[in-house]
């Protein structure tokens, strides 16, 4: 397999797409790599455009994750569209973790039909977190409609038919570090599963891309050259809207 040099890429090649970062304590690892920053509670969607002020390879995205509907303020919905009216960002975190508690169940499905309203009115693209939840998220996007600015779901972990209704909706599936896990077998076949077209790769937060991809082509059979290139072009088209 061909190496991948921890420095950046040579700048006759387009930087890699990290499509699922967050805020860090610690400096990104490289230099030259596009990523999406998602936000994931009120808290942090100030300090997310503040960096993405200030960095041109940051990709900002504001949104409430389904972990922290439970604690958001009464106007949550109001400020986020207020800031993201002033602001050239997406839409995200946002999705359905039903891995929680089941009260939680109704209050998540509202914040996100909320926010997928809103990538809708925006015109703004769409970043997912769905765990045990295919069923309600496929029904919400059939009632609500895919954005078409653009959709992705990070971390994919749903069933390979799962992957492939969601791919004929325009849907981009992401793959994160857990490919590296010795007991992630599944994540590993699903993503054999996942279009090349609709593949993106991510580090959520936490550790180097240039892994992620490392390990992705091995699994894929792939030069890491080329599918580097692929998940670009990827990127930029799911995110379209926040990069013209």
């Amino acid at each position: 397999m061909e190496p991948l040099g921890l420095g950046p890429p040579p700048s006759s090649r387009r930087p890699l797409f990290d499509a699922h970062d967050h805020l860090r304590n610690a400096p990104y690892p490289h230099q030259n790599q596009l990523r999406v920053v998602c936000g994931t509670c009120e808290s942090d969607w100030e300090a997310i455009l503040a960096q993405a002020a200030s960095d041109e390879e940051i990709i900002p995205m504001l949104g409430l994750h389904p972990w922290h509907v439970g604690e958001a303020s009464e106007h949550w919905s109001v400020r986020l569209e207020s800031l993201l009216r002033s602001h050239r960002a997406g839409v995200g975190e946002c999705g359905l973790d039903f891995s929680r508690k089941e009260e939680d169940r109704a209050n998540q499905e509202s914040a996100f039909r909320i926010q997928l309203r809103l990538a809708h009115t925006l015109h703004r693209p769409l970043a997912m977190h769905v765990v045990h939840a295919w069923g309600r998220l496929l029904a919400l996007l059939n009632e609500e409609g895919v954005p078409a600015a653009g959709a992705m779901v990070h971390a994919y972990s749903g069933s390979p038919e799962m992957a492939r209704a969601l791919q004929a909706m325009g849907v981009f599936l992401s793959f994160s570090g857990l490919l590296l896990k010795a007991d992630r077998a599944k994540t590993r076949e699903l993503l054999l599963a996942v279009d090349t077209r609709c593949l993106l790769l991510e580090t959520d937060g936490t550790g180097d891309l240039g892994t992620v991809l490392e390990a992705a082509a091995g699994i894929r059979g792939l030069p890491m050259a080329q599918l580097a290139t692929q998940t670009g072009e990827n990127g930029r088209r799911c995110f379209k809207e926040l990069m013209a």
